[in-house]
């Protein structure tokens, strides 16, 4: 399993193009050779495209807005931009608010999605849906999450492990079920403070990481990503460092 970083957690040092040229130099020069991308700042996916090999980062998948997905003009055009970069997983961070989080509101989502879908898949990629905790909700005695997995047989799962916890779901035991259907893993750790649930850098919170890293690698779930939405300990370029070391000192960090 290769580990890189979800640019989302330094997004606020991505804000504008230039800014995105330094800040996958600190990455690369930290010992990651792998991003997500999302949470970038406008950019010229060409630039970009040459900055990531001279830097040399692979690209592993990209988050990208609903909106986009939506309009089959410009899912066309993302189409082209992922094949630019190099990855084959076109993800979808959430599902938006315009379809309500109810039994009929997640039905429609699905068919939605299953009809983007087969356009990725007709055009040689794939989908690839990010969860959260709200997927948990049962609905009709079964939560949107296990519907997600049932009736999107083409779509990847992003698992984001954190989420998973949060949705009061365990982490490993949603690896054994998407298992053959993770190409991309979130790692980020959950941590309580003062009775609050906060994110954590990895190994300084709560989740069973002898559980979850070893079933991934038993399952040869090919890359993971370190994401922190917030609450770092530290600047957010060290939050990464201190996720990096944990995982390197457990002998996680191949």
């Amino acid at each position: 399993m290769k580990i890189g970083v979800q640019a989302y957690t330094v997004r606020d040092y991505c804000k504008t193009q230039d800014d995105i040229y330094v800040s996958l130099k600190k990455i690369k020069a930290m010992g990651f050779d792998m991003i997500q991308i999302s949470g970038f700042g406008p950019h010229d996916v060409n630039t970009l495209d040459g900055w990531l090999k001279e830097i040399g980062i692979e690209v592993c998948s990209a988050h990208s807005p609903w909106d986009r997905f939506n309009d089959n003009s410009e899912l066309l055009k993302m189409i082209s931009e992922y094949k630019k970069l190099g990855c084959t997983e076109m993800g979808l961070g959430s599902k938006p608010d315009s379809f309500p989080n109810t039994h009929e509101g997640w039905t429609r989502f699905i068919n939605k999605i299953n009809s983007i879908s087969k356009i990725i898949k007709d055009n040689g990629l794939v989908f690839g849906y990010h969860n959260h905790a709200f997927e948990f909700q049962k609905f009709n005695g079964i939560c949107a999450m296990d519907r997600i997995i049932e009736e999107c047989p083409d779509i990847n799962i992003i698992l984001d492990v954190f989420w998973v916890q949060t949705g009061g779901a365990n982490p490993s035991a949603y690896i054994d079920k998407c298992k053959d259907r993770i190409n991309l893993l979130h790692l980020k750790d959950f941590r309580i403070v003062n009775n609050n649930r906060q994110y954590a850098e990895i190994g300084q919170g709560n989740l069973d990481w002898d559980d979850i890293i070893p079933r991934c690698q038993k399952y040869g779930i090919p890359y993971a990503v370190i994401e922190q939405d917030g609450d770092f300990m530290v600047d957010p370029f060290d939050s990464l460092a201190v996720s990096r070391e944990y995982l390197v000192d457990k002998g996680f960090w191949k």
